[in-house]
């Protein structure tokens, strides 16, 4: 099945072994005018300064390399990454999410309002302390399969975008 460019299928085999595939960007891009990216050298260079004048200059290197880092990574287009479901866990590019080291889930619906849109996505709650939350892109051509899928694997409950990614999001990354 190909929708809006992305490539998507299902296979069943049984109820215990299946195979659902899909292509997803890695990140949502926005598109970003001048403004924007003065807006933000400018908060950053200000920061930055003031810090300095506050005797604290390692933090003020920090922030300077930091948004520089920002600034050119929202320049580059996301690279698509082949995303998957199967009896071993859940794949994200090159990342195997193993359904022992997973407690629930939350399949978030894209939405398409204007000043909160964003794209569908798998919310995983991890049973690893470094990586609590975790954000997988999904199509929107495969959501029920997959939302059926991982009900038979983890319990589902409600959960929001950790708030970073709704930050980020917030402010045009």
């Amino acid at each position: 099945m190909i929708a809006h460019g992305v490539r998507a299928w299902y296979t069943i085999l049984n109820m215990n072994d299946y195979n659902i595939s899909w292509t997803a960007p890695e990140y949502e891009h926005h598109e970003h005018s001048a403004d924007w990216y003065w807006a933000l050298g400018i908060i950053s260079v200000s920061l930055a300064v003031a810090f300095v004048i506050v005797g604290n200059t390692l933090l003020s290197i920090i922030i300077i390399l930091g948004m520089g880092t920002l600034l050119a990574y929202a320049k580059h287009p996301p690279r698509n990454i082949q995303c998957s479901l199967s009896k071993r866990g859940l794949k994200a590019g090159e990342k195997l999410y193993p359904w022992e080291t997973l407690e629930s889930f939350w399949v978030l619906e894209g939405s398409k309002e204007a000043k909160y849109s964003h794209d569908p996505k798998i919310l995983l709650t991890s049973k690893k302390p470094l990586t609590p939350h975790i954000v997988v892109p999904l199509d929107e051509s495969v959501i029920d399969d997959v939302h059926r899928s991982l009900a038979r694997m983890l319990p589902e409950e409600p959960q929001v975008e950790p708030l970073p990614a709704r930050l980020m999001r917030r402010i045009g990354f």
